[in-house]
């Protein structure tokens, strides 16, 4: 006897219609996703990486040793970029290179109040032109591991995280 002569059991054929049920009921769920995913464009995506700061108090700032590659190491997050003001309670940052973390196109740092904010970018000198930025689980590091962009501030970020400016 042949397998074409053996009739189909019923149960075959109900599982057959619960998988093709499941499939059509997984894919309407997905649906709205993948248009909106079809929809996207990526050149109006504007991605940002949100950061915290604080003012160092005197004794943080007697406590800070000098910076090198093992205090950049310790970083989760480091970034060169331009500082293109504030916007509300939050300091925007045009990235331009990654070395650790991101990537995204903005990072924005914020702090308790718009007056906190604007006395610890003054004090790490991220207010202003060209800037790099190292943070450590969402907080800037500030021991002299950000600050305004300077030919040996960027040669250690380079030394340390293996790679180019990107300028």
């Amino acid at each position: 006897m042949g397998s074409e002569n053996r009739p189909v059991s019923g149960n075959g054929k109900w599982f057959l219609l619960s998988l093709c049920l499941a499939a059509a009921a997984v894919f309407a769920l997905l649906w709205p996703s993948i248009q909106d995913w079809r929809d996207r464009s990526d050149d109006t995506t504007v991605s940002a990486v949100e950061l915290q700061i604080k003012s160092l108090t005197a004794t943080d700032k007697k406590a800070c040793a000098t910076i090198d590659g093992t205090a950049l190491e310790r970083a989760t997050t480091a970034v060169t970029g331009t500082y293109d003001g504030i916007d509300g309670t939050n300091a925007v940052f045009i990235a331009d290179h990654w070395y650790r973390g991101g990537p995204a196109d903005r990072v924005l740092v914020s702090s308790s109040s718009t007056q906190a904010l604007s006395a610890a970018l003054k004090s790490a000198g991220l207010d202003t032109g060209r800037v790099l930025i190292a943070s450590r689980s969402g907080e800037i590091l500030m021991c002299g591991e950000s600050g305004p962009y300077t030919p040996e501030l960027g040669a250690l970020y380079v030394t340390t995280y293996g790679q180019g400016d990107g300028g």
